[in-house]
């Protein structure tokens, strides 16, 4: 985790032990966040998440979990405090994402918007004649990419050139709570088909962004 954030430009501060996470989190400066696993070596997140308020602070705890389900998802956030999740198995995607939601520095030089930047190559130029087409049409489609490269921004500047542009745009975590759990086609209402049909019902006639689809267990169907 240190080695993935460093390389987004973070300065992580890594510990093994409950009492030397607390005598750091006494030392953060303010923005910072911490990322737990959900069970330390010697203590839990939640626990690290009590002595917090105890303490008089209130750093964001993000918690890495093991393929946990909606609702043991919903105790994690909900009894055990944490204000978001990250699944172990998503993490090169989710982490520094899920870091950038959260931390906010104390000095900041400038900030972009979440929009597509414009680049002088050829390559570029084929991405922007997909983008055509693809906003031209009602067609589903995948955006492939690395981390970090654009994807959601091509995503974004494909509802911006598309016919659906009064209609909402709304982006989902495939990785997250609302749609981490056992969906049974035959019955039609399980874990989470309410939550899914909700989604589509909320966005009907603008776009549907699924962030990190490959996250989806297989039996999730839409």
């Amino acid at each position: 985790m240190s080695g993935l954030l460093v390389k987004h430009g973070y300065e992580p501060i890594a510990v093994d032990s409950m009492e030397a996470a607390k005598d750091e989190v006494e030392k953060l400066p303010p923005g910072a966040v911490i990322v737990a696993d959900i069970t330390l070596r010697d203590g839990s997140a939640k626990e690290l998440v009590n002595w917090q308020k105890s303490e008089g602070f209130s750093f964001p705890v993000i918690a890495i979990v093991n393929n946990l389900n909606g609702p043991d998802l919903l105790e994690v956030m909900k009894g055990g405090g944490a204000v978001d999740v990250v699944q172990r198995a998503g993490m090169d995607k989710q982490l520094v994402e899920t870091v950038a939601r959260y931390a906010k520095p104390e000095h900041i030089v400038f900030q972009l918007d979440n929009t597509l930047i414009p680049r002088r190559s050829d390559r570029f130029r084929e991405i922007e004649r997909s983008i055509e087409r693809v906003a031209s049409t009602n067609a589903n489609c995948i955006i492939f990419g690395e981390s970090g490269m654009g994807k959601e921004q091509i995503a974004r500047q494909i509802y911006l050139q598309s016919s659906r542009t009064q209609k909402p745009l709304k982006e989902l975590e495939a990785g997250s709570a609302p749609l981490v759990g056992r969906h049974d086609p035959e019955s039609d209402r399980s874990e989470i088909f309410n939550r899914i049909e909700g989604y589509f019902n909320e966005v009907n006639g603008g776009t549907l962004v699924i962030k990190n689809i490959q996250l989806l267990t297989s039996p999730t169907t839409f």
